[in-house]
């Protein structure tokens, strides 16, 4: 996790940049750089996880780049001190379709001064956050609110998940291109291949010497985190908040980790969560208060907020918050299944009311792709969610669930396997393990005992 601003000068005014900087801080602890360049000030904040502390922005020949996240695949690029150092190089050679060789989760802002061009791009799913504004001149961040209230622009833009947008500096826009695109074929009638997905996926995202942590409940999600990794023999934590939980299904699943990982088991005092609320609705941006308000309305981002996460995301914060403390700062997240594995529906009934597959896979998928919490929807209300809290503790946030490979493989399954089970890749891996699980149930993630009346 990182953070970033850049603006040109002359937006800068009186304004103290210290001042500005307090927010985007927290993503980004370590290290503080800034640099002015061709009338632009380029600030960047670093969390150091992989790779030489390298400070950003990277400069060559005349273009600029700054970068927010982690790059799974640099290594191949060539010998390279850290996953950002072959950006510019990469845009060198293959221009604004660079983007497409990346395997990672991201938001890269990019000047080409020679061109007079900017190139701004988010992952495949959007999960880091990146923010943009014109005025006479850009102004990009990973807050919106610095946007907002400390430039007051009004017309902020987030750039959509899977997109890359090429303007030119009197910001008109000049192109836009996908970064990946999935196959809609259903062709495969086992779970093999979306298993050895899935072992990656989670592989490459706890490489770090950088401790490990996960939110374990009785859900199918956190339960598949929690059985890969001991799978793996990776040592981390697991966070549990004894709410509405099965204790049968965590208590099998904590003896079944048991030499692999920590545990901790939380039961949240009335005063615990109201200073947990309190914290998050005074410090959290601005891009995830429509989940916190519980309006039902669609938002102009294009996401739909999930009115009943605001719970969640107290609870989230808690943990967090407790993994500082024991200097756990990467969050292997359960997000995605729910919205990719059957749209909040199984077997023809809608879990949620937003659901537009009922959790029923036709023969062509074409016909149904991409559904509304696909991309946009819940799946980029619960990310915000899930990274607006991770910026108060400066956690990095990774995503296996929505590794490109993983959901190619489901996507590719037949629609007799995908129909079969609720999350039936997930249910198919923990029985093979002799993991326990409520078959076909929903757990959602709840953390208050005020939800049990």
């Amino acid at each position: 996790m990182c953070s970033f601003l850049i603006f040109l000068k002359s937006l800068q005014g009186n304004k103290n940049i210290d001042k500005l900087n307090k927010l985007l801080k927290l993503r980004g602890p370590d290290y503080t750089n800034m640099i002015d360049f061709n009338n632009y000030t380029f600030l960047h904040n670093l969390l150091h996880i992989c790779g030489k502390v390298t400070l950003q922005p990277f400069i060559k020949d005349n273009i600029v780049c700054l970068f927010n996240g982690e790059i799974y695949n640099y290594k191949s690029f060539g010998d390279i001190d850290s996953d950002g150092c072959c950006l510019i190089d990469l845009y060198l050679q293959y221009g604004q379709e660079f983007v497409t060789k990346l395997d990672g989760e991201f938001a890269i802002a990019q000047f080409d001064f020679n061109k007079n061009e900017v190139i701004l791009s988010s992952d495949i799913f959007g999960t880091k956050p990146l923010f943009y504004a014109y005025e006479n001149g850009f102004i990009i961040s990973s807050f919106r609110s610095i946007l907002s209230k400390d430039f007051n622009m009004i017309n902020i833009k987030q750039i959509e998940p899977n997109t890359c947008l090429k303007f030119n500096l009197d910001g008109q826009l000049i192109n836009t291109i996908s970064i990946h695109k999935f196959c809609l074929k259903q062709k495969k009638n086992n779970f093999d291949d979306w298993i050895l997905a899935f072992e990656n996926a989670v592989k490459k995202r706890a490489d770090t010497n950088k401790n490990i942590f996960i939110t374990l409940s009785s859900g199918y999600d956190s339960g598949c985190l929690d059985l890969i990794l001991k799978k793996l023999n990776i040592t981390f934590a697991s966070y549990t908040i004894l709410a509405r939980e099965r204790i049968d299904t965590i208590r099998k699943r904590l003896d079944y980790m048991k030499e692999y990982g920590k545990n901790h088991f939380i039961k949240l005092t009335e005063s615990e969560f109201d200073e947990s609320k309190k914290y998050v609705e005074n410090n959290i941006d601005e891009i995830i208060s429509p989940i916190l308000t519980q309006n039902k309305n669609k938002f102009p981002d294009g996401f739909v907020p999930h009115t009943n996460n605001t719970w969640a995301a107290y609870g989230l914060n808690y943990i967090f918050d407790r993994a500082k403390e024991n200097n756990s700062i990467i969050y292997l997240s359960g997000q995605g299944p729910d919205e990719i594995m059957g749209d909040y529906g199984f077997d023809g009934k809608k879990f949620k009311h937003y659901s537009q597959l009922n959790g029923v896979f036709p023969k062509k998928l074409s016909s149904v792709f991409p559904w509304n919490n696909f991309f946009n929807g819940t799946m980029r209300a619960f990310i915000s969610k899930e990274e607006g809290v991770a910026s108060l503790h400066g956690i990095e946030g990774r995503y296996p669930y929505l590794d490109k490979n993983v959901v190619q493989e489901y996507l590719w399954l037949s629609p007799d396997l995908k129909n079969g089970n609720y999350k039936s890749p997930l249910a198919h891996y923990m029985k093979i393990n002799n993991y326990a699980f409520d078959k076909n149930v929903k757990i959602g993630f709840k953390c208050h005992q005020k939800l049990k009346k």
